[in-house]
């Protein structure tokens, strides 16, 4: 089974810096399990990142070394043109509006974008599994709603990145 994990900007802010504990702890993790998480195009650009770029040469991103030492990866640009992945995000910033009782012109880019990242690696056959870590949950309960919805049942997992999950988390978390 492959699983893609994708990860929303408020895991890295959540962590604090390269330079503190809980984001030293996520990259041993992810590192000793052999596995990268995924970010959209949006999260890169919240992150800092000019996504016009070839690689990852703005020096405006504060993890750096995440992307250098490939445990931060930078997705390929969501498909609009697929069906599913414009559907599934139109839904989820209505979900997202009606969880936060906001207007959906207000809801952030990036948490539709991190549902629409998950539909279109399960639509593409690129993961059989989608862990979506976010510290947003209303995004994370859009995406294990609406997706299943679309034929990916136990498909997705959201886990929500608090402080706790960063102090203890481990490589087993990702195997």
């Amino acid at each position: 089974m492959t699983t893609v994990y994708i990860a929303d900007t408020g895991v890295f802010v959540r962590c604090g810096g390269p330079d503190k504990d809980k984001f030293q702890r996520l990259r041993r993790a992810l590192r000793q399990a052999g596995v990268s998480l995924r970010i959209p195009q949006r999260v890169y650009e919240e992150l800092g990142g000019d996504p016009a770029a070839d690689e990852y040469p703005s020096g405006n991103i504060p993890y750096p070394d995440g992307f250098e030492e490939g445990w931060i990866v930078v997705a390929d640009e969501l498909d609009y043109t697929n069906p599913l992945v414009s559907t599934v995000m139109d839904e989820a910033r209505r979900f997202i509006a009606n969880e936060t009782d906001r207007d959906e012109d207000v809801t952030e880019k990036a948490d539709t974008a991190l549902v629409g990242l998950a539909a279109q690696v399960l639509d593409t056959g690129e993961a059989d599994h989608v862990v979506l870590l976010t510290t947003d949950k209303p995004a994370g309960r859009a995406a294990e709603t609406l997706l299943p919805q679309h034929g990916f049942s136990d498909r997705i997992e959201f886990r929500y990145v608090s402080v706790e999950y960063l102090e203890t988390i481990t490589a087993n978390e990702f195997r």
